[in-house]
């Protein structure tokens, strides 16, 4: 697949998603998709910041405005904003708790990347607003913030509690803003949040007696299952030990993960090069098919090997090519880079969502802006030089 061309479609994709206040999560009119989101933004945004292009990385700074100007008074950033009403929504039947750590890494990266240090300047308050909520979300006060059932981008999944994903992004946000702005009460709370990182989500035999939590400690002492990766997710009631492959990317990426080798070694030879958003697919014997059927808003879209439940999504693969790069060297990164094109190549560069975890073929919404983002963060970073977090 020539390199070029891909990357010009994709290129295409954003500016077809591309609105005066910021970027859209698809260039089709489906759903709430014609809305600027945070998650999706930011990591649209991110891949404008690879590419160079100053009219796309204009467009991330709009966005970051659009979600800066709708930030609740206690820090709540918005999950959406609608462009035509102002409509605001913080989430659906849960708040979300990954739209405050994505905005702040987003505005962040934008003022260093760009030298535009005016939305630092403008927003100082509110980030303090989104550390304080943040820290608020702890509950026990030890450092890991509590998410509800559909707190994040898998809304549509099984994980609550101490959700590996949004442990990480928070982490990266304290260390991004404490390096910003100096302030060193942010740095000493991130280097507390790696370190409760590593006490609960490491299930590994050579850990187990070096100050892992109590409840990691039993869960291996009464598995014995020696987990080369962070699970997804744990709470009182245990472990969910899927492999949550954003998770894990972002915790190597952000450098928390402690051995990021043996995960992808182990993902390589288990799953294969495209990773599923989670793994194993929840079967419909499973037990925890009784609570993914119910949570949905429009449609059921998770059947096994679909959507969150075991699908490929572009985007995710995008930052699992970063962590493969960072880890291990460019050959594999790029040996995933193709297998992304092939993907998004699909229906005539329909740039899908996510696709089906078994057969590849295409499931979701097309022309989706983020799937074209992970091809340009990855390709970008491979040969511009692109890094999240030094």
């Amino acid at each position: 697949m020539d390199l070029q061309i891909a990357n010009e479609k994709a290129l295409e994709i954003l500016r077809k998603s591309s609105h005066p206040k910021g970027f859209l999560a698809s260039a089709l009119a489906k759903d709430n998709y014609q809305r600027v989101w945070a998650r999706d933004g930011v990591i649209t945004g991110l891949a404008a910041l690879s590419t160079r292009e100053e009219d796309l990385i204009e467009t991330f700074r709009q966005t970051l405005i659009t979600l800066g100007e709708h930030i609740s008074p206690q820090g709540h950033v918005p999950s959406n904003v609608g462009l035509e009403s102002g409509e605001v929504s913080y989430g659906g039947l849960a708040g979300r708790a990954d739209t405050g750590s994505w905005w702040i890494i987003g505005l962040c990266l934008y003022s260093k990347i760009t030298g535009d240090k005016s939305l630092l300047e403008k927003y100082g308050q509110e980030i303090s607003k989104i550390h304080a909520l943040y820290h608020a979300w702890e509950y026990n006060n030890k450092e890991l913030i509590y998410v509800p059932l559909a707190g994040d981008w898998a809304d549509e999944y099984i994980l609550s509690g101490y959700v590996l994903y949004d442990q990480v992004l928070r982490y990266a946000a304290l260390k991004l803003s404490a390096e910003m702005y100096g302030t060193e009460e942010w740095k000493e709370k991130a280097d507390k949040v790696k370190h409760a990182i590593h006490q609960n989500f490491i299930l590994s035999e050579e850990w187990k007696n070096t100050g892992i939590h109590p409840i990691a400690k039993k869960y291996l002492i009464n598995s014995h299952h020696d987990k080369p990766y962070f699970p997804a997710s744990f709470n009182p009631a245990g472990y969910q030990d899927y492999f949550d492959a954003f998770g894990n990317a972002l915790a190597i990426i952000f450098k928390i993960h402690p051995n990021p080798e043996s995960c992808i070694q182990w993902t390589s030879q288990n799953i294969g090069t495209l990773v599923p958003a989670f793994h194993p697919a929840i079967g419909e014997a499973d037990s925890d098919f009784s609570l993914l059927k119910q949570n949905y808003r429009f449609e059921f879209r998770n059947y096994p090997h679909e959507f969150h439940n075991g699908g490929i999504w572009p985007m995710v693969n995008g930052f699992w090519g970063l962590a493969n790069f960072i880890s291990l060297s460019k050959n594999e990164a790029e040996v995933i880079l193709d297998d992304l094109i092939t993907l998004n190549a699909k229906d005539d560069w329909g740039f899908n969502e996510c696709f089906h975890g078994q057969t590849l073929q295409p499931c979701g919404v097309h022309a989706c802006t983020w799937s074209a983002a992970g091809q340009l963060l990855l390709s970008n970073s491979l040969s511009k030089g692109f890094y999240l977090l030094d």
